[in-house]
């Protein structure tokens, strides 16, 4: 019986490894955003109109990897959970909506220009959107799953890794931007504060080490940023 009990304790522990490293992918792709926003800002009034749109496109590629990989993998798995309630699902559901506003918004940017003088307004309402995105699933759905083992946390934090891998790929040269501007490892920038803080906070157990190796600089999928249907199962 203590062997059971050892196995069981075993796969939990493997589970919340794994869950840990989920948490982390996600947060770090929140704080690049965030960080890509912030150096939008510093570009605004010192930079020329080549640099300002190579940063928006930079934007667009980064936001539009991280809702990719929520769609296609994230929400989905809650979905096919058990063990998350009606609550959860409606906060999924909203962030599907918020990632089409932001979809729609994206398109919107890559038709125009740095001179149009709704270019920069554009911006500061995209930023408006993904920080309110960050704060929903960092303060609301992460936090809701700190106890959830049924989801499959390993195979999920697996294919995160496999199809960012795919993507980082098909992207490079979107997500290249300025040469100076490098992309922090992943389980370094997840302390860097969030717009919630760090779902740490809220309970969840510190991002295990090694949560998934350094990001390559490149181009994201659907870089078209057009939008995408919202998901409703």
């Amino acid at each position: 019986m203590s062997h059971v009990f050892q196995q069981f304790d075993m796969q939990w522990q493997a589970e919340r490894q794994a869950r840990d490293e989920v948490v982390a992918l996600l947060m770090d792709d929140h704080q690049q955003s965030l960080l890509a926003f912030r150096q939008y800002d510093r570009l605004r009034t010192s930079a020329d109109a080549a640099s300002r749109e190579a940063q928006v496109r930079r934007i667009c590629a980064l936001v539009t990897l991280h809702a990719t990989l929520e769609e296609e993998l994230f929400y989905p798995a809650l979905r096919r959970c058990p063990d998350v309630g009606a609550a959860e699902l409606r906060l999924v559901h909203e962030a599907e909506v918020e990632q089409l506003v932001v979809r729609i918004l994206m398109a919107q940017l890559r038709r125009m220009e740095a001179q149009d003088t709704q270019f920069d307004p554009l911006v500061g309402v995209l930023s408006r959107y993904v920080e309110h995105h960050v704060k929903d699933v960092e303060q609301g759905i992460l936090p809701r799953l700190n106890q959830v083992a049924s989801l499959g946390w390993q195979q999920l934090a697996l294919d995160l890794q496999r199809r960012r891998e795919e993507l980082l790929s098909k992207w490079a040269t979107e997500l290249q931007g300025d040469a100076g501007m490098q992309r922090a490892p992943l389980d370094a920038s997840v302390a860097s504060g969030s717009a919630s803080g760090s779902v740490a906070s809220s309970g969840s157990s510190s991002a295990a080490p090694g949560a998934a190796s350094r990001l390559q600089r490149s181009s994201a999928p659907g870089m078209d940023c057009t939008a995408s249907r919202v998901n409703r199962r």
